[in-house]
């Protein structure tokens, strides 16, 4: 479960590197920047949260019997899926505050964090050296 707790905290980072990148892309183009920032914020939030109730559940899952572990993960897959929609549509309800649009760019960082999360490992792996390959310089190999 280390590397699943290392996974998770680097999925959040990058949940919140993409939320500032999408802020200070947009904030000086849009007409009421606080309620951008703050439909940022609240959607980013939500997919932190999101990602912990994973994580979470992911764990209990794992001492579950397999039936009931997959019984378990759509119950909880689906009230995450409802979750977003709620705090998408209390968007819309109060769009004076938050903009409705940044959220959702806020709840999408949860997916495009995941995609970036394994070609950053990828990279850290290459920069510590362990590739797979051979990486000792030694001139009787040439």
């Amino acid at each position: 479960m280390n590397t699943a707790r290392t996974t998770l905290i680097e999925t959040i980072v990058w949940i919140w590197i993409l939320a500032g990148i999408v802020i200070f892309a947009g904030v000086f183009f849009v007409a009421s920047p606080l309620s951008y920032v703050m439909g940022e914020v609240a959607g980013s939030l939500t997919a932190s949260l999101m990602m912990i109730w994973l994580y979470s559940s992911l764990d209990i899952e794992l001492d579950l019997p397999e039936k009931k572990a997959v019984n378990h993960s759509r119950i909880m897959g689906v009230l995450r899926s409802a979750t977003e929609i709620g705090v998408l549509a209390a968007s819309f309800y109060f769009s004076r505050w938050v903009m409705p649009y940044t959220v959702l760019a806020g709840l999408f960082g949860r997916k495009f964090a995941a995609i970036i999360v394994p070609f950053y490992e990828e990279w850290k792996e290459k920069k510590k050296g362990i590739s797979g390959e051979n990486v000792t310089d030694n001139k009787a190999d040439r």
